[in-house]
């Protein structure tokens, strides 16, 4: 198997619920369309909602759009994505959670989001809006993986390596898009809703290589700075470790922590060293240890053998010797003295 089979092929470890990529598959935005809510015209394979895609476009997860000419009453909830998304707005206004952090995007703007960014639409509900994008599968999942453009762009090595540091090593999050780009997009929206994917695909294969090169036009003529941080190994654990948090449940080994983050036990536990300073087994009970202690006060009905085991411990028992070790008391206690002394 060749470098870009294997890399395509590799599990999507946030496909799901759960995970600590959780990819949505964007069912608020089916059911408004199925609803009569919006309008939805996409080309797509993998779940996404829209036209089936078969063996036409290959690495593009979505490509289309949806036209909302109205406020709506769903928005869409935090998830990543499985590729690099990038998107234009159209006609409105939209509210883009991206990491935590809210952008308003305004009409005549661009948008870039990559795998490992969580992100939600809405404020919380999408309002009166027409957008259009291109869903990329790169192989990429994490910061520090390997972007690999799909064959058909036919661009030269050094464009499509330019254009991946442009957008690995820089995270503005939107752009301002220009006259071309902005047709571009039309164009490519126009293509979609001709619902015709054999006899159109050559006509958007061309489009959204046209569109790419002149984006990259854009964000050259800027002269962005770059971080080489943002696209390194230590920056991928930084996010699983932030993460990890959510998924405590899970049957976590330094093994499968080193995978989650396509990286040797070696490496993973070099840079765990450097961010908390302690190793990730570590690290993996002290977080679980702080989520338990703040349930026991929160859902003081909870047994505590069920707070054991909702923060990843596999007996109550062993919980109970972790707990004491290191709080100093038990976790029966604990309850106790901290619902007390919140009255």
């Amino acid at each position: 198997m060749d470098l870009r089979a294997a890399a395509l092929a590799r599990p999507a470890v946030f496909r799901e619920p759960g995970a600590l990529l959780y990819a949505g598959n964007c069912k608020d935005l089916l059911d408004a369309s199925l609803a009569g809510k919006v309008t939805l015209s996409a080309w797509t394979r993998r779940g996404y909602p829209g036209r089936p895609l078969g063996e036409a476009l290959p690495q593009v997860c979505s490509v289309g759009g949806w036209d909302a000419t109205a406020p709506q009453d769903w928005g869409l909830k935090v998830h990543c994505n499985e590729g690099v998304k990038i998107a234009y707005l159209a006609r409105g206004s939209l509210t883009l959670t991206l990491d935590g952090r809210k952008h308003d995007i305004q009409e005549g703007q661009m948008f870039v989001v990559r795998p490992w960014q969580l992100h939600a639409f809405g404020d919380p509900n999408v309002v009166a809006s027409q957008i259009v994008w291109v869903l990329f599968d790169m192989g990429t999942r994490r910061p520090h993986d390997p972007w690999l453009w799909p064959d058909w762009l036919a661009w030269p090595e050094r464009d499509q390596k330019r254009l991946t540091e442009f957008l690995s090593k820089n995270e503005q999050p939107f752009y301002q898009a220009s006259r071309e780009v902005a047709r571009d997009f039309e164009r490519i929206a126009d293509i979609v809703a001709t619902n015709d994917i054999e006899g159109e695909e050559i006509r958007l294969r061309l489009a959204i290589s046209t569109m790419l090169m002149h984006f990259m036009q854009q964000i050259e003529a800027q002269v962005p700075v770059l971080d080489q941080a943002l696209a390194h190994s230590k920056r991928t654990v930084q996010i699983f470790l932030e993460r990890l948090r959510h998924a405590l449940v899970g049957d976590w080994t330094l093994e499968n922590m080193a995978a989650e983050c396509n990286l040797s036990r070696t490496q993973f536990t070099q840079h765990c060293l450097g961010l908390t300073n302690i190793t990730p087994v570590r690290y993996l009970q002290m977080i679980r240890l702080d989520a338990a202690r703040k349930l026991l006060v929160e859902q003081p009905g909870l047994a505590v053998t069920a707070v054991a085991y909702d923060c990843g411990f596999s007996s109550s028992q062993y919980f109970a010797t972790c707990f004491k070790k290191r709080f100093g008391i038990s976790p029966v206690d604990a309850r106790r003295q901290m619902m007390v002394a919140a009255e």
